[in-house]
């Protein structure tokens, strides 16, 4: 199954792979310091131009999420993928970080995981521990958003393809 994750910011994750196979990943400036309206049109044709390129069975985009504190420019980003996907006949699912990161780091980390550091340094330190398990699993990942779009993308296959089982990591079985 081929599938596309997105980790939808204006610093773009995206994760792009066969099932089976090792995923590329790598992230897309959708305009820092640009209108809103720039970046969600950037966002529909990088969205657009995945489907074109790489023809996916599904795309998997991290939920916009804070409850309280929600940022209506990610809900947008979101939309405008999911809006895309459904016009080009693409199956499109959102995911919230937390489920992803349980699969992939064994634990939703939040920042009360990390005592005494502010809430913006753990996220940063989060996203390193997801880095840090995409790059055990021998995954070329060039940044934190593209770490957390292979961590979708991971997640994804998981749920999505039966036979699908994630690599072995650590040191126990290396030669």
């Amino acid at each position: 199954m081929q599938i596309i994750a997105l980790d939808a910011a204006t610093y773009c994750g995206v994760a792009v792979g066969t099932s089976g196979g090792d995923p590329k990943c790598w992230s897309i400036d959708l305009g820092d310091g640009y209108s809103q309206d720039a970046r969600f049109s950037n966002v529909l044709s990088l969205t657009q131009g995945l489907i074109v390129d790489h023809k996916p069975d599904l795309i998997v985009v991290e939920a916009a999420i804070g409850g309280k504190n929600k940022n209506d420019f990610l809900i947008g980003l979101v939309a405008c993928i999911r809006g895309c996907a459904k016009n080009r006949a693409v199956r499109c699912e959102t995911v919230s970080p937390a489920t992803v990161r349980k699969h992939f780091i064994g634990k939703a980390l939040t920042s009360a995981d990390f005592p005494g550091m502010k809430p913006a340094r753990a996220k940063i330190a989060i996203k390193e521990r997801v880095m840090q398990q995409a790059k055990w699993m021998g995954w070329d990942v060039p940044d934190l958003d593209a770490a957390d779009a292979v961590a979708t993308w991971d997640w994804a296959c998981a749920n999505h393809v039966p036979s699908y089982q994630s690599k072995p990591q650590g040191g126990l079985y290396r030669e």
